[in-house]
């Protein structure tokens, strides 16, 4: 209040002007509610390894029922050796290991016949040797048929095999012999012929093994969006298959696929036509994921957890001091602008600009480098020159931390949760994340926009 005398005609008049203090209204930063564009998401190449597994023994079994079970034939030379035999076999057996798979067949034979030692005209013109081993009232003889097959996958995603005999061992072995010439090698010579053909049956049905039916349904649900709650929709985009080598384990053909992709999450559904599936590449081991995502801090709930930190704080000089009564923050270009209220001995509002600056270790968001903006500044020069002292802007800086440390557990647990999920056809994934770093920001229109880059392992199997 202002107390003016004046003196008139012997009149003194006693006027009492009163001069409202006015409030502080600078004018709000130049770059206001400017937003600049955010990055392009990164989208880096990752390969995924889908381990396939696939039995064999079906297969096996088609060239089983194609192959004669019962074998008869005969020689008749004019001189020498002169049989007859018989054969039966029992179901193929199937082992593997590596990339050879071992096929094992018992058999059951005998023969009988004679031996000649001189013949003229189709006349043995020396008395006959019977012999006989198997035949008649005596059981066969047993004997071990082993044969193996190479097989290799071929970019169509078919298996190739080269399967030839290797072995015949005699269990209880006919000891017959003539002019040095062993009977069972002789019956090894006669069946050479129809395990030739056996081996081409075998490489037939495996060559009819389309391995596609395995695989395509994993392409598929790779092309399918996963919702990570609170966070987006994940979908990893394959670009290209490749194949290891394959590993025989028994009856079952292990192999890895690798699919290279650029794993990405956007907020909404992707709505993305998928791709066919490729023919494969060379094999790359698979390497974890690198995703990157774009966490959203609403500026109406950073502006209420400021508010409600600072609101029972005094920010005093001498006997000058004020009180935070309302708070909001906004996009102001390349930093974020804060409008505070305030009471005291002075009102009315200021605004700061800041930079937000990341802590992983303790998972905070703070704001570096607070400072009054020109307009602000100018005003409080005139008006509340105590308000710009280093140490309340010190004590205003120290208070705008941000805790994200609910937002980025919360995203840990929902990326783990929708790695390992079924998908449907017999298709899981077993994946985990290693780690969430905060990298970069964004200060867009309603949010700040902080972007993590997560890493993680992920595997499918196939059922």
């Amino acid at each position: 209040m202002i107390i003016r005398t004046i003196k008139t005609a012997g009149l003194t008049v006693i006027i009492s002007l009163f001069s409202a203090c006015g409030s502080i209204k600078p004018e709000a930063p130049a770059t206001a509610n400017q937003v600049v564009p955010a990055k392009p998401m990164p989208a880096i190449a990752s390969t995924i390894n889908v381990p396939i597994k696939v039995d064999l023994k079906s297969y096996i079994k088609l060239a089983d029922q194609s192959f004669d079970k019962d074998f008869t034939g005969s020689d008749r030379p004019c001189s020498g050796l002169r049989y007859q035999y018989k054969l039966k076999r029992e179901p193929i057996q199937l082992t593997g290991k590596g990339k050879t798979v071992f096929l094992g067949l018992d058999i059951a034979y005998g023969f009988s016949g004679e031996y000649c030692a001189a013949c003229v005209y189709e006349n043995c013109i020396t008395p006959p040797i019977p012999f006989s081993c198997g035949w008649g009232d005596e059981s066969l003889r047993k004997a071990k048929v082993k044969l193996q097959s190479d097989i290799e996958l071929t970019s169509n995603y078919r298996i190739k095999s080269n399967t030839s005999f290797t072995d015949l061992t005699p269990i209880d072995p006919c000891r017959v012999t003539f002019a040095n010439i062993n009977i069972n090698d002789v019956l090894v010579k006669q069946l050479k012929p129809e395990l030739g053909k056996f081996a081409k049956i075998i490489d037939a049905e495996i060559a009819k093994q389309d391995l596609k039916p395995y695989i395509l349904p994993v392409w598929k649900a790779f092309q399918d969006d996963i919702q990570i709650p609170y966070t987006g929709y994940l979908r990893f985009q394959p670009q290209s298959l490749s194949v290891s080598e394959i590993n025989m384990t028994g009856s079952v053909l292990n192999f890895n696929i690798g699919i290279t992709a650029t794993p990405s999450i956007q907020s909404s559904p992707w709505n993305k036509p998928s791709t066919p599936l490729p023919n494969l590449s060379p094999y790359k081991k698979g390497s974890g994921f690198e995703v990157y995502t774009d966490l959203r801090l609403d500026y109406d709930s950073l502006s209420k957890q400021l508010f409600d930190m600072m609101k029972t704080e005094s920010f005093a000089m001498g006997k000058d001091k004020i009180n935070i009564t309302a708070l909001r923050l906004f996009p102001a270009g390349e930093k974020l602008g804060i409008e505070m209220g305030f009471a005291g001995t002075k009102k009315g509002v200021f605004f700061l600009l800041g930079s937000p600056k990341f802590d992983n270790a303790k998972n905070v968001l703070a704001l570096k480098n607070v400072e009054y903006d020109l307009s602000t500044k100018n005003v409080l020069i005139k008006a509340a020159k105590w308000m710009l002292d280093e140490t309340i802007r010190k004590k205003l800086e120290t208070q705008m931390v941000f805790d994200m440390s609910d937002l980025v557990n919360l995203t840990k647990k929902s990326i783990n949760e929708s790695l390992n999920q079924t998908m449907g056809n017999g298709i899981k994934t077993q994946g985990k994340l290693k780690s969430l770093e905060l990298v970069d920001w964004s200060l867009q229109t309603d949010a700040i926009w902080v972007r993590a880059k997560t890493l993680g392992d992920i595997g499918v199997i196939v059922e």
